[in-house]
């Protein structure tokens, strides 16, 4: 049987040669004969063909990332959000109904929004947060439930096993955005999930410098978003799936530093609460979050995201300002702290009761936590909060 073209995990080998894989750049590959074209041309044969179709760096790291998952395999694309267009894009005809997540990324939301309708697809929301909503929702067919947990930028935390067990009841797939907690944190595909996608850009790339995105599953799953990349061309390019195998040796050393300076910030903060302009500290490793049964159940740890609740807009804005040491950006999972305004950002398409409604404060400051060290971050959001 011809291998899928898409990564499968494999059996580790001792080093030997190079440590470090060739980067190919070739965006086509000669072959030796007509009969070779033929059989690479008719999918007869797997190999090296023309880029779009697929590449050996490109499949190294489709691999780990199974690997990683327990997954069957992995299909990776050019960015985050080109993997979940797709992984939705693929499994979906004129007339099906999509059960979106009120709770997921804006841009997930923005293209099922949008885009999905004008090809016949009826997209209804539903709050992740809500089992007996999404049980009534479930009511009618449905094709696909979409939802994340994390939730961003609430830190939320969702039952994944509860969903899944209502979506499979009612016949529809589940696609989780896994995005804020991978694997080791969280494995979206043991807690039932049928396809798990990443934004690759962030804790997998690790250091600011690439995009890139990926959706991990059981192969029957994959093979139509797989065909759904090669039609459409959002495969991931040679070089940023290279940056991501350099990558992939610290990715566990990386998460482990940053959760447990995550943790560390927000135990300290969470004791300053009250003491001066700060009004609430959340991050699901404090032993009051709302969700921290759910924590412990299907999580290892609380992640890498902290945010802060400032008394209004106004102020997080000129504490944000002052910040010294966390980079004003948005994203998450690099070496470099981040910090940046939900309502600037990540939900800046929500009208300001929208984001109350979705529990989203105006003087929210969401902190993505990197590797310059507890100390250095405490001081640095301590003197940004004093001025």
């Amino acid at each position: 049987m011809l291998e899928p073209l898409y990564g499968t995990p494999q059996a580790h080998v001792p080093p030997l040669g190079p440590l470090s894989p060739p980067l190919i750049r070739a965006s086509t590959i000669g072959q030796p004969d007509a009969e070779r074209l033929r059989a690479l041309g008719s999918g007869e044969a797997a190999g090296e063909f023309y880029q779009r179709l697929g590449h050996s760096n490109g499949r190294a790291f489709e691999s780990l990332v199974a690997g990683l998952e327990g997954a069957d395999g992995a299909v990776a694309f050019a960015s985050g959000m080109a993997a979940i267009s797709a992984a939705m894009a693929a499994h979906l005809e004129t007339g099906d109904r999509v059960l979106l997540a009120e709770e997921v990324y804006g841009g997930t939301s923005a293209f099922a929004t949008t885009d999905l309708p004008r090809f016949g697809v009826v997209v209804e929301r539903f709050s992740a947060l809500d089992l007996d909503g999404l049980a009534a929702a479930l009511r009618r067919p449905a094709k696909l439930v979409v939802f994340e947990s994390p939730i961003n930028p609430t830190l939320r935390i969702v039952d994944v096993r509860q969903v899944v067990s209502l979506a499979r009841a009612a016949g529809a797939l589940t696609m989780f955005d896994g995005t804020f907690a991978p694997p080791p944190m969280q494995r979206a595909l043991d807690l039932g999930v049928d396809l798990v996608m990443h934004s690759a850009s962030k804790f997998f790339g690790g250091h600011s410098d690439l995009l890139a995105g990926v959706v991990a599953g059981r192969h029957e799953l994959l093979q139509p978003i797989e065909g759904w990349r090669r039609r459409t061309g959002g495969v991931l390019a040679p070089d940023p799936a290279w940056l991501l195998l350099r990558s992939w040796p610290t990715v566990r050393l990386r998460f482990e530093a940053q959760q447990a300076a995550a943790l560390a910030l927000a135990e300290t903060l969470a004791g300053e609460v009250g003491n001066g302009t700060l009004i609430g500290v959340s991050y699901p490793g404090l032993p009051d979050h709302p969700d921290r049964e759910l924590v412990r159940r299907q999580m290892h740890g609380g992640g890498c995201v902290v945010t802060l609740e400032l008394p209004s807009l106004a102020r997080a804005r000129a504490v944000l300002d002052r910040l010294r040491v966390f980079a004003r950006a948005p994203s998450l999972g690099g070496v470099e702290s981040l910090a940046t305004l939900p309502a600037f950002t990540t939900h800046a398409a929500l009208t300001p009761a929208q984001r109350r409604a979705a529990g989203i404060a105006d003087g929210l400051l969401r902190l993505a936590i990197g590797l310059e060290g507890v100390d250095v971050l405490l001081a640095d959001l301590r003197q940004a909060m004093r001025g």
